[in-house]
């Protein structure tokens, strides 16, 4: 029996409907600080563990994409004589020698005021690399390494933007 055209659009809904795919977003967040009792090289990681999002704990099984919509890095806290921080962050496996790091972006000359914001935008790179991180081990580290131009004791807050894929397998 061959479907008439007055049923076909009810097909093609019923279809869409059994292969719907839900987009969600949200916020990971973490605070690292950056000491130095003078001028030179900094660095310093924070743990990211996917399975504290309840968004990700709710979905875990379903998830089919993870992405790094972008992250912002906010100065909250500012002690000592550095007015910039210059550096790089990246997001790593461990923190074992050898680790690969992804860059997320550079921070270029960030001022060091409470409220100072960088907003580094999310690549296909980063987003292969956080979903590989859902289905291993489920963590991964923000690091950030670069120099101060003073005597620092910062504190920036990194705030990963992230949209889940999931199958609602509604058939």
């Amino acid at each position: 029996m061959k479907p008439s055209l007055r049923t076909a659009p009810g097909i093609v809904a019923l279809l869409a409907l059994t292969a719907c795919i839900v987009n969600l977003s949200f916020d990971m967040k973490n605070s690292l600080a950056l000491q130095s009792q003078t001028a030179g090289s900094v660095s310093q990681s924070v743990l990211f563990d996917l399975g504290k999002s309840q968004e990700v704990t709710d979905h875990k099984t379903q998830i089919k994409i993870l992405d790094l919509d972008y992250a912002d890095v906010t100065v909250s806290h500012v002690a000592g004589t550095a007015a910039t921080v210059s550096g790089t962050l990246k997001l790593r496996t461990s923190l074992a020698p050898g680790a690969t790091d992804i860059k997320v972006g550079d921070l270029g000359s960030l001022t060091l005021q409470v409220g100072t914001t960088k907003r580094l935008n999310g690549t296909p790179e980063l987003d292969a690399f956080l979903l590989q991180q859902l289905h291993e081990q489920g963590t991964f580290y923000a690091v950030i390494d670069g120099t101060v131009d003073g005597a620092a004791n910062v504190v920036l807050d990194v705030n990963l933007h992230a949209s889940i894929g999931y199958d609602a397998g509604l058939f």
